[in-house]
């Protein structure tokens, strides 16, 4: 073997551009595989980092024929189920908001999450130092600093991240006070590194719902279990089934009822309800990589079929010396393995700095981004994809000249031969294999990446050039009033008009173009619905009155806010297209009345509202998706809603101030930073940006897979030229004499050159048919998974499979000509001595 294996590598050394060659192809297969299966790895097949992570389930309600989608608990409908499912050994609800966080070196906002004593337990990681907050410390806390019946007593678990970003990771810090919102809270205990649930979230603190306070309308707390040990998800879901009965009987007709068939509890195993939403595009992008890999082995294997004939010769003498196929086999292995480990060597190499740049573009919102590494499972799958790919393209040769090896002395040194032909056949499959491979890549590349520029050029419904934005929350603590919320909101905006290089400025609530949907039910005044919740608003849109000027949003009908529209006037809301088409078809909505509607029996009456106006519909769910419904509500007038009630129908402390620049957007930030601190020096700053920088970010995950496809497309195109180019060079080798010939009685070299371009585009034409036909039956047929990564083309466009043609056909022209001119350069006497 030590033989084999030092002859194998003198061999590749004197053939050193074969050996590049190969070697580079097999790298670039190995690293496309090895990095995207990184991320496959760490996102979909890895178990999460829980301990028995399988029995960890999501646990969610829907609304079918109404409402798509997973939804989450009120708080009575989360008593109700940890109250009566016994198939769960333990159960937690939570809840995420930004949070202020002072006591560090400087004040942060933070993802918190507020949850039940039990969550954090029930995921089962223990803290690195300190405890878990208990049962004693999740009850409601004190009115004046609770929302809406949540808020517990201040304990605080911190996350690693910020433990040693904002404490210096600080052992001694157990028992140390910091404030959350304004609140002092007592840090009882510090999560593990690598320790993340839900995503992104810093810090936990007590959820302390209130019974007395929590309305079953407002879905607010999603929820997780524990399976008892052995309990499957089928006998829960079974045991579901005799329980919703139950829960919809001990209501009122009327009532927001839990279990009916309008609004069931399902369960989810919790590794699916994390990844669900990043599976389908990974699993494009590992499909595309084993393609890459599928061309480089039929391009290996064409040139190992090329260098095997050059060396009949050498093959005739070991032949006729006595050497057994087995013997040759071996060899011929040895040589491919000895390919494969140079291919693997520098496929890792590779994969290692194209990790982090495939990480690098990763959206914010694809899970367990924090996990992907080259581990080693991630090593021996490396490894395994360049020993298989040796093994298949080592074989080629070995397999085809079965049978063939006693004739070798006869075929030696001539350049013809039935042997001949069949190799000469089997090298075109291997490249019309290699074309449609490539051809059905290169389409899928090119729809998505028609589909991303189609999307960039999306109208938003606002301009998006020369904003800035920003993030604010006010602490109950600090601002306990309706009337404290909007005279900082005031502050805050009027001053902000005043800064040097603004040419306007407005405070809303949610931020375009991909904001969290805050859904509620309305009724229309005068008109009884068929059914439950037969209007329904996506967006609830606080604003100020110049929120439409500073955006670039245009009024469609009627009128905007005016300053006249103060908390004294009547309620009055502007809507967009989208809702008066879906609930005024045909008709003017202007002048109509609408109101809140409220799910639960207690209610108190909302106030009526006037639609006033009609604006444009804006993008709020993400750039890609068609606009949704859309009410807007003044600020000023939030201060005289009902305030005990949940949701947006009260003034919001959460809101983000928006700027449009004179000039460069990014010249403001350091004033506006100064400003803010004149105003409240404890409040941080949260998503300081341009808008242009925020619609980047909501276009993040299909720029990731556009730009990955396009990669791996360009890399099955480069490795079918460099076929077709072996191909062709090849056959001009064995025509050489007769081209000669050709020449030497006067053809023209321009004439000979078109006739074997034409060769070679025959050959690719048959491969990016086949490709094409099978491009475009994939794609119909998983139409229904990848109508949601196309936007504004269907999966048969034809503008792309046209470009695909043209592009795939000059590659093809271009690996033809250079071979075809090179042979066509070579005088026909130099030719003839040669022969």
């Amino acid at each position: 073997m030590l033989q084999d294996i030092r002859f194998a590598i003198r061999l590749l050394i004197k053939n050193i551009g074969f050996t590049a060659v190969a070697i580079v192809t097999l790298a670039l297969a190995v690293a496309a595989n090895t990095v995207v299966f990184s991320i496959v790895n760490a996102i979909l097949i890895r178990p999460l980092p829980f301990p028995e992570a399988e029995r960890l389930v999501r646990i969610n309600v829907t609304y079918p024929g109404q409402f798509e989608g997973y939804w989450n608990f009120s708080g009575p409908e989360y008593f109700d189920i940890s109250r009566d499912v016994q198939s769960m050994e333990s159960m937690g609800a939570w809840m995420e908001e930004d949070a202020n966080l002072t006591g560090g070196d400087k004040p942060v906002v933070v993802n918190a999450a507020y949850t039940t004593a039990s969550l954090l337990p029930t995921l089962g990681v223990p803290p690195m130092l300190g405890r878990f907050y208990d049962a004693s410390e999740d009850i409601p806390g004190d009115s004046s600093v609770a929302d809406f019946g949540v808020g517990g007593t201040r304990a605080v678990v911190l996350g690693y991240g910020i433990f040693m970003s904002a404490f210096g990771g600080d052992r001694n810090i157990i028992g140390r006070t910091v404030k959350v919102d304004a609140i002092p809270a007592t840090v009882v205990g510090v999560m593990p590194r690598g320790f993340e649930f839900p995503e992104r979230v810093q810090i936990w603190m007590p959820l302390g719902m209130d019974k007395s306070k929590l309305a079953r309308g407002n879905h607010w707390f999603r929820v997780l279990g524990r399976l008892r040990r052995g309990v499957g998800l089928e006998a829960a879901q079974a045991e579901l089934a005799t329980l919703m009965p139950a829960w919809a009987a001990s209501l009122p007709e009327g009532v927001h009822r839990l279990g009916t068939p309008k609004h069931p509890v399902v369960y989810r195993p919790l590794q699916d309800d994390v990844v669900s939403a990043s599976r389908f595009p990974l699993l494009i992008l590992q499909a595309a990589v084993i393609f890459v890999l599928l061309i480089a082995c039929a391009n290996i294997s064409n040139l190992l079929l090329a260098r095997a004939e050059a060396r009949s010769s050498e093959i005739a003498v070991r032949v006729a010396l006595g050497a057994s196929r087995s013997r040759m086999a071996r060899q011929f292995l040895t040589e491919s393995m000895v390919l494969g480990l140079a291919g693997a060597i520098l496929g890792i190499l590779c994969a290692m700095w194209g990790l982090d740049a495939a990480v690098a573009l990763l959206p914010d919102a694809v899970p367990r981004a924090g996990e992907i590494r080259l581990d080693a499972t991630v090593l021996a799958y490396a490894v395994l994809v360049s020993v298989g790919t040796s093994l298949v393209f080592g074989l080629t040769p070995i397999l085809h000249a079965r049978g063939d090896l006693a004739g070798t002395l006869r075929a030696a040194g001539q350049r013809t031969s039935t042997s001949g032909h069949r190799k000469r056949l089997f090298r075109r499959v291997l490249i019309l294999a290699q074309v449609a491979l490539a051809m059905v890549l290169v389409t899928g590349a090119g729809l998505m990446v028609r589909s991303f520029v189609q999307l960039q050029k999306t109208d938003l419904g606002f301009d998006p050039r020369n904003l800035v934005t920003l993030q604010l929350q006010l602490p109950k603590k600090s601002y306990p009033t309706s009337d404290d919320v909007y005279a900082f909101w005031k502050r805050l905006h009027e001053g902000a008009q005043r800064l040097p290089g603004v040419k306007a400025a407005t405070v809303m609530e949610g931020l375009p173009p991909n904001r969290h949907i805050n859904s509620n039910s309305f009724d229309i005044v005068g008109r009884v619905s068929s059914r439950e919740w037969e209007w329904n608003v996506d967006y609830w849109q606080v604003a100020e009155n110049d929120y439409f000027a500073t955006m670039g949003i245009s009024l469609v009908r009627g009128r905007l806010f005016l300053p006249t529209d103060d908390e004294r006037a009547p309620k009055v809301v502007l809507i967009n297209e989208a809702m008066a088409a879906k609930f005024w078809p045909g008709q003017d909505p202007i002048g109509q009345r609408m109101k809140l509607e409220l799910q639960y029996a207690d209610a108190p009456e909302q106030p009526e509202q006037t639609i006033v106006g009609i604006v444009a519909d804006s993008k709020q769910a993400g750039v890609g998706v068609k606009a949704g419904t859309e009410v807007y509500i003044p600020l000023r007038q939030t201060t005289t809603w009902v305030t005990r009630l949940p949701g947006v129908m009260h003034t919001p402390r959460t809101m983000h101030l928006v700027l449009r620049a004179e000039g460069d957007p990014r010249a403001l930030f350091n004033s506006v930073r100064a400003f803010v601190g004149t105003l409240d020096s404890g409040l941080p700053i949260a998503r300081l940006q341009t808008m242009d920088s925020t619609v980047y970010e909501a276009i993040a995950k299909p720029r990731f897979v556009a730009t990955l496809l396009a990669f791996f497309a360009g890399v099955a195109l480069l490795m079918a030229a460099i076929g077709i180019y072996g191909v062709m060079s090849y056959a001009v080798e064995q025509r050489t004499k007769e081209l000669s010939i050709r020449m030497a009685m006067g053809a023209d070299a321009g004439r000979l050159q078109r006739m074997l371009v034409l060769e070679g585009l025959r050959l690719a034409a048959v491969g990016m048919g086949i490709g094409l036909v099978v491009a475009g039956i994939m794609t119909v047929a998983l139409d229904h998974w990848v109508a949601d990564m196309f936007f504004d083309i269907g999966a048969l466009d034809p503008a792309t499979y046209v470009l695909v043609v043209v592009l795939t056909g000059c590659v093809a022209a271009l690996a033809s000509y250079v071979p075809a001119r090179r042979a066509t350069l070579i005088h026909p006497m130099e030719a003839m001595r040669h022969e």
